[in-house]
């Protein structure tokens, strides 16, 4: 969703394949075009929006009613949960997810092979959201595209402490009609139901069958490590992951989208969120000089 705009100078040269393009609002955009596909990233977030593999229709989803302006989530696409999940325990007044979506981060790399197009982004913590307890971490993401689409989120301690923190690759998958959508992969892992009713009935067994999305559903699925195939009736996406020990399946239903601004009426039957993270009980602690890279990578096949 690229607006037309004065193009921002590059820190680095850009092969031929990646554009750079700056929209109205003033968010720094890369457009990468190759043999094997096209994409998009926002610098802010090092925001992935977009993923078209030749030959085929869009992976990802991307809200049409998205503000795309500084400092406000972009809905769609794979935002970047970190250094917390969801609202931080004990400060209501943090962002939501954490800030690693809200600023702009540092294109460090930007290069060709064989395979795709390699983007590598650096994330400081910003002055005004500094949170003592993060400090010690430094956070790099690479982005390749290619005729599948990989995504690795290194965390780094570089303190003198060790410090926790949770990490989401919260990806939105496109998809025909999500409640005709079968989601495969973790019918053998327990999850925690965060739609329950009560805290009392949120922990819940393996259900031994595939899920089918209907309404809201909102499961954090424990001990996980296989991959997720999302097969619409047209085509199957499958999510591979690593670094990971924990897979978030989310779709709002009609009656949470209805009440979510950045949602466009209708617009939630078209998408799943099937998330590679390291949340809740799976929370990692990095001693200072230790890091460890969380990856997904996505592939598309057409059903016969």
């Amino acid at each position: 969703m690229t607006v037309d705009g004065p193009a921002p100078t590059p820190p680095l040269t850009l092969p031929s394949t990646v554009t750079a393009s700056r929209t109205d609002s003033g968010l720094d955009v890369l457009s990468v075009t190759n043999a094997h596909g096209s994409a998009e990233v926002y610098l802010q977030g090092a925001h992935v929006t977009g993923w078209t593999p030749t030959g085929e229709d869009p992976v990802l989803w991307l809200s049409s009613a998205s503000s795309f302006a500084p400092g406000v989530p972009i809905r769609g696409g794979i935002p970047l949960c970190f250094p917390w999940f969801g609202p931080r325990a004990g400060d209501p007044e943090a962002p939501s997810h954490g800030y690693a979506r809200l600023v702009p981060w540092t294109l460090t790399g930007a290069s060709d092979d064989d395979e795709g197009t390699v983007l590598t982004f650096r994330l400081a913590v910003p002055a005004d959201r500094a949170v003592a307890d993060f400090e010690g971490l430094q956070a790099d993401y690479e982005v390749r595209v290619g005729s599948s689409l990989t995504v690795v989120l290194t965390v780094a301690c570089t303190g003198d402490a060790p410090v926790t923190f949770e990490e989401a690759q919260h990806t939105y998958l496109q998809v025909r009609d999500v409640e005709s959508t079968t989601v495969s992969g973790l019918e053998d892992a327990g999850y925690h139901d965060k739609a329950a009713a009560s805290p009392a009935d949120a922990r819940r067994p393996a259900a031994g069958v595939p899920l089918v999305p209907s309404g809201q559903v909102d499961r954090v699925y424990l001990g996980t490590t296989t991959p997720v195939s999302v097969d619409d009736g047209e085509r199957t996406l499958v999510v591979t992951k690593t670094g990971s020990a924990s897979t978030v399946v989310w779709s709002p239903g009609a009656e949470v989208a209805g009440r979510v601004a950045d949602i466009a009426a209708g617009e939630w039957r078209q998408m799943v969120c099937v998330e590679t993270c390291n949340v809740g009980d799976a929370a990692l602690t990095l001693a200072p000089g230790e890091s460890h890279s969380l990856g997904s990578t996505y592939t598309v096949s057409r059903d016969a």
